[in-house]
C-alpha cells in the first residue's frame, strides 16, 4: 500500500487521541476523585491577621494578599481564630516554601517544621504542614500563630490556602483540586518506563537509534516533575529532601531532553552549535546538583537562569528544525509518495505547542512572583502540563509515522533495486546482480552454470515471441527447482546462474537430478519446443583460491564439457541416420533390382 493512501486512512488517530484524553480525564473522576468530604470541611481564607516586615494587616483575605518577597532572615506571622465547627481528628493544613513554621495556640507551640534542615544548612523543601488541633471543644475560638522564618531568598511571594478540617478530608480536597497533573504527570511517568523499555530492546536488537530513548527521558522528566511540582509526592512519601531535588533536577532536564531527541531523530540537526547547546544542558542539571549537594548555592537559585536557557535555545532550535522540515516537505512534494501528514509535521506541531505552552507559564510565574499580588503560591503549571501531554502524544504519532515512512522507503528501495537488479523477460536476477554477488560471497558455497539449449532454433524457426516464452518456462523451473537459494539469476542470452549457500556433500547433484525430472515432465505437455539444458557445478571447497571467480570458472567448464558431450551426442545420431537412411535406400534398390 502507498505511503499517501496509509496516511489517508490513518488520518483519524491523531483526532481520536485528542478525543481520548478528555474522555479518560472524565472516567478518571472515579469515587475517589468526586466524593464529597466525609466531615466538615473549608479552606481557611477570610478573617487573618498578617505580619510581614513593615506590612501589617488585619481580617484580610490570603488568596490575594500582596506581602511582597519574601527573603534570608525575613519573618512573616499570622494568626486567626480557630473554627468552632466539631471534627473528628481536626486539623488545619497549608503549604511552605523553603521555610520554618512555627505554630502555637495561645503562645503555646504545638507545631514546628524546618528548623533542623536551617542548622545544617540546607534547603529546607517544600513542606505541607498538618497541624493537629485535638479536641475542637477545647481549642475552637482560639487564635491560632503561624510563623514563617524563612532562610532563602525570593523563597515566596504569596501565603498558602489553609484548609480546616478532618484530615481525610483536606488531604483529599487537596487531591482533587490537583487531579489533572495528578493524572497527566502519572500517565507521562508510566509511558515513559514503557518507551524505555521499547526503546532499549530495539536498541539491542533492531540498531542503534538512540531517539525513542530520549523521547522517554522526555516523557520522564516533564511527568516527575509535574508530579513534583504539585506536592503529589508529598502524599505518598516522607522523603520531601529527595522529591524536592527531583522536582528541580527533572526541570533543569527538560531541554537536554528535548534537545537531544531533536538532534538523535534528525541527523541534519547535528551540527557543531547544536552539539554545543547539547553538552550546557546536560551539564547544567549536574553542576547545579553537585553545587547543592557541597552546599555551595541551593539548587533553588537557578531557576531563572533555566528560563534563559530555555527561551534562548527555543529561539535558535525552533527555526531550524521548522526550515528543515520546510524543505524535506518541499522536496517529498515532487514524489509521487507526497503526503502532507508527515511525521515531522507532526513533531513540530507538538514542540510549537509545548513550548508556548511553557512560555505561558514561564512569564504567568515570574508575573505573580513579583508583581501580582497572591505570589506564585497561586501560580499552576496547567498550561504546561497539557502541552507536555500534547508533546509526549505527538511524540507517539511522530513515531507511528515514521514507521509507516521507514516501511514505505524500504520497500521503495527494494522495489527499486528489483528495477536495477532484475531481469524484465524472466524475473530472475540479472547480469550486474550475479556480478554484485560473485563479488561479496564468502565461505562455503557452490555455484552451478547452466546453458539453456536449442534457444537460436526456436527464434529462428517459431519466432522470438516463442523463445521468450521459452526462457520465460525454463526461468520458471528455474525458481520452483533452486527455490530457497542464495541467487537465481539470467548472466546472458541463454545463459544462467545458480547460487547455493552452506551446501552439503550430493547438494547439486540432487538439485540437478530433480532440474532434469522437471524439464521432462514439462516436455511431455509441450507441443511446440522442448527444454534441455546442459549444467556444471563446483563446491568452493574444490578450489585453492577460495573466491567465487575461480569456483565459477570450474563450474562453466564443467558445464561446456557437458555441453560438448551433448553436441556430440546429437552429432552421432544425425550420423547414423544419414547413414541408416542411406542404407536402407541402397538395399531397397537392390532388393527391387
Amino acid at each position: 500500500m502507498r505511503l499517501r493512501d496509509y496516511m489517508h486512512i490513518n488520518v483519524w488517530l491523531l483526532p481520536i487521541l485528542l478525543v481520548l484524553i478528555p474522555v479518560i480525564l472524565i472516567l478518571f473522576g472515579s469515587a475517589f476523585m468526586t466524593t464529597p468530604s466525609t466531615y466538615y470541611m473549608t479552606i481557611l481564607n477570610e478573617g487573618w491577621s498578617v505580619k510581614h516586615g513593615d506590612f501589617e494587616v488585619e481580617n484580610a483575605a490570603l488568596k490575594n494578599l500582596d506581602i511582597g518577597t519574601a527573603n534570608t532572615n525575613d519573618i512573616v506571622v499570622i494568626s486567626r481564630l480557630i473554627p468552632k465547627e466539631e471534627v473528628p481528628s481536626a486539623c488545619l493544613m497549608f503549604r511552605s516554601i523553603q521555610a520554618a513554621v512555627t505554630a502555637t495556640i495561645d503562645g503555646k507551640v504545638i507545631y514546628s517544621y524546618g528548623d533542623d534542615y536551617a542548622l545544617r544548612g540546607e534547603l529546607i523543601p517544600k513542606h505541607f504542614n498538618v497541624i493537629p488541633l485535638g479536641n475542637i471543644s477545647e481549642v475552637g475560638g482560639k487564635r491560632i500563630t503561624i510563623t514563617f522564618r524563612v532562610y532563602e531568598d525570593n523563597a515566596f511571594s504569596g501565603l498558602s490556602e489553609v484548609y480546616y478540617g478532618n484530615r481525610n478530608d483536606v488531604e483529599l480536597a487537596y487531591i482533587q483540586k490537583k487531579r489533572l497533573p495528578f493524572f497527566i504527570g502519572g500517565f507521562l511517568t508510566l509511558f515513559a518506563f514503557l518507551l524505555l523499555t521499547l526503546s532499549s530492546y530495539l536498541y539491542m536488537y533492531h540498531g542503534h537509534d538512540l531517539s525513542l530513548i530520549f523521547s522517554s527521558i522526555i516523557s520522564f522528566v516533564l511527568g516527575a516533575y509535574n508530579l513534583a511540582f504539585n506536592d503529589i509526592f508529598c502524599f505518598i512519601s516522607d522523603n520531601e529532601v529527595y522529591f524536592c531535588l527531583l522536582e528541580y533536577v527533572t526541570l533543569y532536564s527538560v531541554p537536554f531532553a528535548i534537545i537531544t531527541f531533536l538532534v538523535s531523530s534528525h541527523p541534519e540537526l547535528n551540527t557543531i552549535l547544536n552539539k554545543t547547546l547539547i553538552a550546557i544542558n546536560a551539564l547544567f542539571p549536574i553542576i547545579t546538583l553537585a553545587l547543592h549537594l557541597f552546599k555551595v548555592v541551593h539548587i533553588n537559585n537557578f531557576v531563572s537562569t533555566l528560563h534563559i536557557i530555555a527561551l534562548s535555545e527555543a529561539i535558535m532550535i525552533l527555526p531550524q528544525l521548522v526550515l528543515n522540515v520546510a524543505k524535506r516537505y518541499n522536496e517529498q512534494k515532487k514524489s509521487l509518495e507526497f503526503t502532507p501528514r508527515t511525521s515531522d509535521s507532526v513533531l513540530v506541531l507538538g514542540l510549537v505547542i509545548f513550548i508556548i505552552c511553557s512560555v505561558v507559564d514561564i512569564i504567568k510565574y515570574n508575573i505573580f512572583k513579583f508583581f501580582v499580588a497572591g505570589g506564585e503560591v497561586s501560580v499552576d503549571i496547567n498550561f504546561m502540563t497539557i502541552g507536555a501531554l500534547c508533546f509526549v502524544l505527538c511524540l507517539f504519532v511522530f513515531y507511528f509515522y515514521h514507521g509507516i515512512e521507514h516501511i514505505n522507503s524500504i520497500y521503495m528501495k527494494e522495489h527499486l533495486e528489483g528495477l536495477a537488479y532484475t531481469d524484465s523477460l524472466t524475473g530472475l536476477m540479472n547480469r550486474a546482480k550475479c556480478m554484485q554477488y560473485m563479488a561479496s560471497v564468502q565461505g562455503n558455497f557452490a555455484l552451478i552454470s547452466l546453458d539453456m539449449d536449442n534457444l537460436k532454433t526456436v527464434n529462428d524457426s517459431l519466432g522470438h515471441q516463442e523463445g521468450d516464452r521459452m526462457l520465460s518456462s525454463f526461468a520458471d523451473i528455474l525458481k520452483q527447482t533452486f527455490a530457497g537459494s542464495a541467487l537465481i539469476g539470467r548472466t546472458g542470452g541463454d545463459e544462467f546462474l545458480i547460487a547455493i549457500e552452506n551446501p552439503v556433500k550430493g547438494t547439486c547433484e540432487k538439485l540437478i537430478d530433480d532440474l532434469r525430472s522437471r524439464i521432462k515432465t514439462f516436455n511431455q505437455t509441450e507441443k511446440s519446443f522442448n527444454l534441455s539444458t546442459s549444467c556444471g557445478f563446483a563446491y568452493s571447497n574444490e578450489v585453492s583460491e577460495k573466491d567465487a571467480n575461480s569456483v565459477f570458472v570450474l563450474a562453466d567448464n564443467r558445464m561446456y564439457e557437458e555441453k560438448e558431450s551433448h553436441h556430440a551426442s546429437k552429432i552421432d545420431r544425425f550420423v547414423n541416420d544419414i547413414i541408416g537412411s542411406s542404407l536402407h535406400g541402397k538395399g531397397g534398390e537392390a532388393d527391387h533390382a
